[in-house]
């Protein structure tokens, strides 16, 4: 036979496993969807960083490619100024240095190019790392906005909490009982 104090323990205790279920049903969907946003989030991070990547390496090749042509340029120069000095019919010593001296400006213009391509490597570089640590950054600021899975255990624990709830109000109840 079942006494109104134990129906009540009972209703009491099978209510607050329900909400204990109901609860981890609503966790586990939230850290499910949580999931799936953040690997969206380091899918597009992934994507922003490639671009960003491609980018950088498209500046550094145009960079080599206005070095190469600048290079280029400077031996037409050079060749040219030897042409026009040798087609001019001088001779003797000072010849010698006016060739060396259009060498001497193609040599300080390669020069000059040289260090600006390690100015732009260094850019180049330093752009990379910095390309590195923003994907990072977000990808640590995603995982930081994750909601975390509910453990099994806290359901054992909340289910046994209900439970015991759920005794100690028929307890409660039966024990007025007994009093009046």
């Amino acid at each position: 036979m079942c006494t109104p104090a134990l129906a009540i323990g009972i209703a009491t205790g099978l209510m607050g496993a329900v909400q204990s279920i109901a609860g981890y049903q609503a966790q586990s969907q939230a850290a499910s969807a949580s999931e799936r946003a953040y690997q969206q989030q380091r899918n597009l991070n992934q994507e922003a960083a490639n671009r960003a990547y491609q980018q950088t390496q498209l500046k550094m090749k145009g960079e080599m490619d206005k070095a190469s042509q600048a290079a280029e340029q400077g031996l037409v120069r050079r060749l040219q100024a030897q042409g026009t000095t040798l087609a001019a019919g001088r001779s003797g010593q000072s010849i010698g240095g006016l060739l060396a001296d259009a060498e001497r400006v193609e040599g300080r213009d390669l020069g000059t190019l040289g260090m600006n391509l390690a100015y732009a490597q260094q850019d180049y570089f330093f752009g990379m790392e910095n390309i590195y640590t923003q994907q990072k950054t977000a990808n640590i600021s995603a995982a930081s906005r994750r909601v975390a899975k509910p453990s099994a255990g806290g359901l054992a624990l909340g289910i046994a909490g209900s439970a015991i709830e759920g005794t100690q109000t028929a307890m409660s109840l039966a024990a007025k009982k007994y009093k009046e």
